[in-house]
């Protein structure tokens, strides 16, 4: 392949952003989400999705742009998704 071709290219947009996958988005979880797509970060690099299992964390997750993907590591049936 020439090194000027993209090799995600062929695939649609949504995949070739860069996703980053938050696991638990409690105190330290939603520091970092802040700081990789906050309103202070400007354009995101990187498409932010964060797994938590507090209903109360998912709207300030929606307000910073992040994806929040409500689920359990201890609870199986959560993870389905």
């Amino acid at each position: 392949m020439p090194s000027n071709q993209n090799p995600l290219g062929a695939l649609p947009a949504r995949f070739r952003r860069q996703r980053l996958l938050i696991v638990g988005c409690g105190d330290i979880g939603l520091r970092v989400a802040r700081d990789l797509h906050g309103p202070a970060a400007g354009r995101p690099r990187v498409r932010v999705l964060a797994l938590t299992s507090s209903p109360e964390r998912v709207a300030p997750l929606r307000a910073l742009g992040i994806t929040p993907l409500p689920g359990n590591l201890d609870d199986r049936a959560t993870l389905r998704r």
